[in-house]
């Protein structure tokens, strides 16, 4: 059971961009991001309210504003962002770019003296890098010096870099609320963020009339890309730990790119394995260095 927990961890994250990918002609961003999130804080939030005194909802105001915040910015801004990217760039190059956020973690641990840089960390660090800029220039590095860039790379990169922010501003934060009645808080202050954007977007462009696909994709976006992901990572941490669970992220580039070939057909670039390989090295080191010290 363990290891199949480390094996469905990588392939519920990695889902999402390829969904939004499949999806990104049918549903605006913001309305992807109000569908994912709301039944996601609709569905752990009656799991953690029927765990009755099990789980603590008690904080100050001043511990729920600060939730609140961070809901707004990890997973409204970050989900919304993807959603955006995905508009005009591949599933695989926004997962690859998303996936570096330890990396930039990493980075801030180093820079404000809370982690040693070590050889293996510097090197993971330097391989992401590269890998991150093998994507933005599609392969043409000579791109970066005329900036060059598509659309969808820098919203990706924009929403790594608040998906970091939000990982190390969370972690103080962690235990103000038990992990269910936090991800319900989270994901409904993430709803209500993305809320005016969808009804914009609705008003604009009407929905289209549905088929069972789009209800199949959009079921897939809510029950693994939110919940599954978030029960499983947790279930992980408490039987795997966090070093084990967190290098079997660093495995979900491999898989973005595999569930983008097989479930929408997507095409894989020669720039796209460069930067698949260098940005899988990059996380393994980053890892390994963390699990030495």
């Amino acid at each position: 059971m363990n290891y199949l927990l480390l094996a469905l961890i990588p392939a519920a994250f990695g889902l999402n961009p390829v969904i939004a990918r499949a999806l990104h002609q049918t549903f605006e961003p913001g309305t992807l991001t109000v569908l994912r999130w709301s039944f996601s804080a609709l569905i752990i939030g009656v799991i953690a309210l029927a765990r009755g005194r099990r789980e603590r909802w008690r904080a100050s105001l001043r511990d729920y504003a600060s939730l609140i915040g961070l809901g707004i910015a990890g997973m409204g801004f970050c989900a919304y962002a993807a959603y955006v990217a995905t508009q005009t760039a591949t599933a695989t190059t926004v997962g690859l770019i998303y996936a570096c956020t330890a990396a930039l973690v990493a980075l801030y641990e180093i820079l404000r003296g809370q982690t040693r840089p070590s050889i293996a960390l510097l090197s993971g660090l330097t391989l992401c890098l590269v890998g991150v800029a093998t994507l933005l220039t599609r392969g043409h590095l000579e791109a970066l010096s005329t900036l060059d860039i598509g659309r969808g790379e820098l919203w990706a990169v924009a929403g790594m870099s608040v998906w970091a922010f939000y990982s190390v501003a969370m972690r103080p934060r962690a235990n103000i609320l038990t992990p269910l009645a936090s991800f319900t808080v989270l994901s409904c202050a993430a709803t209500l963020a993305a809320a005016p954007f969808m009804m914009l977007e609705l008003d604009a462009h009407p929905l289209p009339q549905l088929g069972l696909v789009h209800v199949a994709w959009i079921a897939a976006l809510v029950l693994i890309t939110g919940v599954a992901a978030f029960i499983a990572y947790n279930w992980s941490l408490a039987r795997n730990g966090a070093i084990l669970t967190a290098a079997t992220i660093s495995l979900s580039p491999l898989y973005i790119a595999g569930m983008a070939i097989v479930l929408i057909g997507e095409e894989i670039a020669w720039f796209h394995g460069v930067a698949l390989t260098l940005v899988t090295s990059g996380l393994g080191a980053i890892n390994l260095a963390r699990a030495r010290q």
